[in-house]
């Protein structure tokens, strides 16, 4: 009851907070990409923002699994996808730099969008057909070039009622085609913070659980889809669990 009450006034506070944070750290990026393109100031900058958001929403999150991961490597994590909040989630708690895959309305965004270039976030166009395979492709090498992970939502799209739906090939596609460790996670809570398509923040806790990294080294096209099923598997034992 009270965390509905004071959802309206927790939303606009946030918003505002991350809306000025989001500018002023955007705007810095750029600058700083621009003049020192490899410098290492990205990554904090990037935790700073991430952990602001967790912090004025009033999100905590409780984290199982950090020790599976070599900071020094690089990743695909893959999982269930509920809210929006576990972009922050993801980019605040994991011990990696991470970079995802988001759709090309948001590189139009004032500031957001060229700050979003300049740290190599994957650019996805849903009706470009075949040659969008080929221009994720494209970025998908500057972030594995870079030594970054990524963080990719098999789903799709946001879960509307919380149930897991199929998970689709690309991201194990990608995780096969460069070699790259795919890391099951299984994130819970996060729509009880932020519904799915709602326009409220309520806060409250979420859950991230990461599973045993899945070596892909010498895997190939056949393997794609087994190795879809397999982490669908472990995700899903996980939220069900959980949640039960």
């Amino acid at each position: 009851m009270i965390r509905r009450v004071l959802a309206p006034f927790r939303t606009v506070f946030a918003i505002t907070i991350v809306a000025a944070v989001t500018i002023v750290v955007g705007s810095y990026v750029i600058i700083l990409v621009k003049v020192r393109p490899r410098t290492r100031l990205v990554t904090p900058i990037m935790h700073l923002w991430a952990r602001t958001f967790l912090l004025v929403t009033g999100t905590r999150v409780h984290v199982e699994g950090l020790d599976k991961i070599d900071p020094d490597a690089s990743y695909v994590f893959s999982g269930n996808h509920i809210s929006s909040m576990e972009i922050p989630v993801m980019i605040g708690l994991l011990p990696v730099s991470v970079r995802f895959l988001a759709k090309k309305e948001l590189f139009g965004v004032p500031v957001l969008g060229p700050a979003m270039r300049a740290i190599h976030m994957v650019r996805t166009d849903r009706q470009a057909g075949g040659m969008a395979h080929k221009a994720i492709n494209e970025q998908v090498a500057l972030v594995v070039a870079a030594g970054l992970s990524l963080v990719i939502y098999p789903e799709g799209t946001r879960s509307k009622d919380a149930e897991m739906m199929p998970f689709k090939k690309g991201a194990f596609r990608i995780a096969i085609d460069n070699g790259m460790p795919i890391v099951p996670v299984t994130i819970t809570g996060s729509e009880r913070v932020w519904r799915p398509g709602g326009k409220l923040i309520y806060g409250g806790n979420v859950r991230l659980v990461i599973h045993d990294p899945i070596p892909t080294t010498g895997m190939e096209s056949a393997d794609i889809e087994p190795l879809r099923d397999r982490v669908r598997e472990i995700v899903a034992v996980e939220y069900e669990r959980i949640r039960g």
